[in-house]
């Protein structure tokens, strides 16, 4: 018998907000708010014992999930808020995010011993007082965190199962002067960190500070999966040059190749070995801002890919973007399986949340690139009213030519999602309201008997629309 699943979308404007955001949200600092099922927690140091705050969620789930530990930013705390933190929710994931020493501009901060000590104790501590599976543990950072991901994959003990580093900055000396040469303020920050004297640049300090020039625990992390991203522009506009990525990369991978950690000797490799990046290459990246024959690499979701480089548990991937992490960055762990890499045919049947320009389905589509998508939404749908007497959109009485016209785009569907009821909802059907409920059954058993179905192999989900409040509600609804 075939299964009809029944899908709870909280709010279809908060996944718009959490896949189209406009402005890079991961790195405003003044933003701390938190939704209330993320708990403040306070973590005494192993090192020092000076008291770290951090937020966590515990899953509610009856079965272990797995950990995400994120990383805040350059400039900011354990309360600045996460983007991610949307998403946790609907996963029902375990989180925590550390303060680590906050912001990038004291010498306990800046992946110092300390720092990297409060991330082993932020996730010793979410282990201990969530159901987080140890063996799904996840570190994952943009910008200074991505820094602090490299940090921690190069120098923590806990065996992490992935770290994903988002635009990061591997290299503090050349950074520092990258930044004096932009005239940027996190130049100040570095000096404040690794000057004796607050005026003169110490390099040996900064040194001692990059992951790019520390001791790859190679036995350490067999286990453990590295993921760089980095955009394109980054650098031009944006605050890391994307040579942060390149050499970060390279240096690892030539170390396990060649046992070597000596970047000319590796530059040199990379001249003839393919898993590296050459200088040639890194120079057309730098030059050009793209890949002539990025047709070539996958897509990641919607975006080109103009680099994309594995060699065994280190990849490195140059997107179409910027200084940013892509809204898809969960998506992308290794954890069960990947999304992006399912590929199904889905039948949509919506309203105008489905058929406008960045709806539900448009998000679907850059989740899931591999699968074939059949849209069929438009705009003032209902499930059984003629929506201004437009019989065309009551679904109820013209559901068989929506399915006979997928048909014939194809035969077979493994999906059908249908999304309807927000304009079922209108004032004009205030008295009709007790017909809903028996339409939608009426529709979904229509759907079930339509030839398309018959196989009895395709699955159905109905997603609500967003759920009605008494205030505040367009004179429409």
């Amino acid at each position: 018998m075939r299964k009809i699943v029944f899908i709870l979308f909280l709010c279809i404007g908060s996944f718009a907000s959490l896949f189209a955001q406009t402005e890079p949200a991961w790195d405003n600092t003044s933003k701390r708010q938190w939704d209330p099922a993320f708990e403040k927690v306070e973590i005494p140091s192993t090192k020092d014992g000076e008291v770290q705050k951090a937020f966590m969620y515990k899953s509610t789930s009856k079965t272990s999930q797995p950990l995400i530990v994120s990383l805040h930013t350059w400039s900011g705390y354990y309360n600045q808020t996460d983007p991610l933190t949307k998403e946790i929710l609907a996963r029902d994931w375990n989180y925590i995010h550390p303060d680590f020493r906050g912001a990038n501009r004291t010498p306990s901060s800046m992946g110092s011993p300390l720092a990297l000590a409060d991330i082993e104790d932020a996730i010793q501590y979410a282990l201990k007082h969530t159901n987080a599976n140890p063996e799904e543990v996840h570190i994952i950072g943009v910008s200074g965190g991505g820094f602090a991901a490299l940090a921690a994959f190069m120098n923590i003990e806990y065996p992490v199962k992935s770290f994903s580093a988002w635009v990061p900055i591997s290299d503090i000396e050349a950074w520092y002067w990258e930044c004096v040469g932009r005239g940027s303020r996190y130049a100040e920050d570095i000096l404040s960190v690794v000057s004796f004297d607050k005026k003169t640049f110490n390099k040996e300090t900064a040194i001692l500070r990059s992951p790019l020039r520390q001791d790859f625990p190679i036995e350490k992390r067999k286990n453990s999966k590295l993921y760089i991203y980095t955009g394109i522009h980054d650098g031009y506009k944006g605050s890391v040059p994307i040579t942060h990525s390149l050499n970060m990369y390279n240096r690892l991978v030539g170390e396990l190749k060649y046992g070597s950690s000596d970047m000319k000797e590796i530059m040199k490799k990379s001249l003839s070995d393919s898993d590296l990046i050459s200088p040639e290459e890194m120079l057309g990246l730098l030059g050009k801002r793209m890949n002539p024959e990025y047709e070539k690499n996958p897509m990641l979701y919607d975006r080109k890919v103009h680099l994309l480089r594995k060699y065994e548990n280190i990849q490195l991937t140059v997107f179409e973007g910027r200084h940013e992490q892509i809204p898809q960055a969960l998506s992308l762990l290794p954890y069960n399986h990947i999304v992006a890499d399912l590929k199904y045919d889905i039948l949509a049947i919506g309203d105008s949340n489905g058929y406008n320009k960045g709806g539900w389905v448009d998000q679907l589509k850059q989740m899931m690139p591999e699968s074939c998508i059949v849209n069929l939404s438009e705009s003032g749908r209902t499930i059984g009213f003629d929506n201004n007497g437009r019989e065309r959109l009551n679904a109820l009485k013209n559901i068989d030519s929506y399915l006979d016209k997928a048909q014939v785009e194809k035969k077979h569907y493994d999906y059908i999602i249908v999304c309807l009821g927000t304009n079922d909802s209108k004032k004009m059907f205030d008295s009709r309201q007790g017909e809903v409920s028996e339409n939608l059954k009426v529709l979904l058993a229509k759907i079930k008997k339509h030839k398309l179905c018959r196989s009895g192999k395709t699955k159905f989900i109905y997603v609500t629309p967003p759920p009605l409040r008494d205030e505040n509600v367009s004179p429409k609804y």
